[in-house]
């Protein structure tokens, strides 16, 4: 593994014409090129920034941590909002009922009035801690267009996305809610993703990040018959998985190439570029081993059928548009189903006063079956031609519906991998039942590729 120390310089060879070591040698002096300073036009800062986002429990507070153990400065942009509301007369002790709910509300509110709010707070602290060009994690990344500002901000930044299924996140976290599952539901739900952009959107952050990590393993401790996760082990663990994305980041040389998960993903995500899918671009890939290489024989985008008009074309999405006609002419007939509260005059961005979004929860499949395009799993099938997908792995960006799902298990795939902070338990069940492994992708995804891969000399 390449070292990581911060102080390293690249040096420049004596010798011109001695040999470079390969890709996967470690050199002798190995070194980390130092970042391009960026004018001092009081924007653009030269300090590698990882930054950390994904769903409650996953495990962003320990891979904060592990990062602090590299001499990463640490910082959290929920502190700010934490310092805030102790000046109110919230409650946001945790175990308190709707602890989290009020946090995500002030949140939610400041960002409202403007979009800009969290970031710049965060930015001050960094500069007021006079930590000059040193490295810095910045962990609570909730909000896609905070992702996208910080990203101006400090050009070699770097969002890891933390990863972990819905039940093992439970586990976790469940003495936080002492016991209460609903409450929990309704907070994970609402954390996902929000219709309006000063809203909770991790799904979003997660479809941008430029590493993930799936920290599914099951760490638990029973002091006095009590069940609890053991910080220790996972602390470990994902300070194993920073030493091995963080040299990358810091472009030390000798570091490994892209493995070939990681190079068929890139594909995938390219094909998603090709979407004009107004929700969300998905991109898929079929590959086949032949002569212990990986060969893709087939690919895909989520897209509509030939001569109908897309989402794009449209300005709106028609499984959406359906849900909010189907939520207006209930007008007056809604009840919460977390609070029971009647509601008698409820329009966009139709939410409940406990913080319940009612569309997510009264159509938990997002209306899917009349989604008008052809799904990329889906086009990327029918894109086989004949050939045999037998055995075969299915990359793609997001977590099959349980319609592809069908399709994929017709077709003989072997294995799934996907990236996807929320997967459909039902639907993984039905492919492992069904005889299809189903794997959660870790590496570096597309946006971050070809900057943390190099062309060999």
């Amino acid at each position: 593994m390449a070292s990581i120390g911060k102080k390293s310089v690249r040096k420049k060879a004596k010798n011109k014409k001695a040999s470079r070591p390969t890709r996967n040698e470690k050199s002798p002096k190995e070194t980390r090129k130092k970042p391009k300073q960026q004018k001092k036009d009081g924007l653009a800062r030269p300090n590698l920034v990882i930054g950390l986002t994904g769903p409650f429990g996953s495990g962003c507070g320990e891979m904060r941590k592990a990062l602090e153990s590299l001499k990463f400065h640490a910082f959290k942009i929920s502190d700010d909002i934490r310092d805030e509301v102790r000046n109110t007369s919230e409650l946001i002790e945790k175990g308190k009922q709707n602890w989290r709910k009020v946090l995500q509300d002030h949140g939610n509110k400041k960002r409202e009035e403007y979009r800009g709010y969290w970031i710049n707070k965060v930015v001050k602290r960094i500069g007021a801690a006079d930590i000059g060009d040193d490295e810095v994690v910045i962990d609570g990344f909730r909000n896609f267009q905070e992702v996208q500002e910080i990203r101006k901000i400090y050009p070699h930044f770097f969002l890891v996305a933390i990863c972990a299924e819905k039940n093992e996140r439970w586990q976790r976290v469940k003495n936080d809610y002492e016991g209460r599952y609903n409450e929990f539901e309704r907070d994970d739900r609402r954390d996902r993703s929000e219709d309006f952009d000063w809203g909770q959107g991790v799904q979003k952050c997660v479809d941008d990040a430029d590493y993930v990590y799936y920290n599914n393993e099951s760490f638990f401790v029973y002091p006095q018959g009590k069940e609890e996760p053991n910080s220790d082990k996972i602390g470990r663990t994902l300070q194993k998985q920073a030493k091995e994305f963080v040299p990358l980041m810091q472009e030390v040389e000798g570091c490994r190439g892209p493995n070939p998960e990681e190079v068929q993903m890139a594909v995938a995500y390219a094909q998603s570029n090709s979407s004009k899918c107004r929700k969300r671009h998905v991109g898929a890939v079929i590959t086949i081993k032949r002569n212990d290489q990986e060969l893709p024989i087939s690919m895909g985008f989520n897209e509509n059928p030939p001569r109908v008009p897309t989402c794009y074309d449209l300005q709106v999405c028609c499984k959406d548009e359906d849900m909010e006609a189907k939520l207006k002419a209930r007008g007056r007939n809604i009840y919460c189903p977390s609070c029971g509260k009647h509601h008698e005059d409820l329009s966009e961005p139709w939410l409940c006063e406990c913080g319940e979004n009612l569309k997510e929860c009264l159509y938990p499949n997002r209306n899917m079956e009349l989604c008008t395009a052809i799904h990329a799993e889906e086009r990327a099938i029918l894109s086989l031609g004949g050939r045999s997908s037998t055995d075969g792995r299915l990359y793609v960006t997001t977590f099959p519906c349980f319609q592809c799902a069908r399709l994929i298990i017709d077709a003989r795939i072997g294995e799934v991998m996907y990236v996807e902070a929320y997967p459909t338990k039902e639907t993984a069940e039905f492919l492992e039942k069904n005889g299809v492994k189903v794997t959660p992708f870790t590496g570096f995804t597309a946006r971050a590729f070809f900057r943390v891969f190099k062309k060999a000399d």
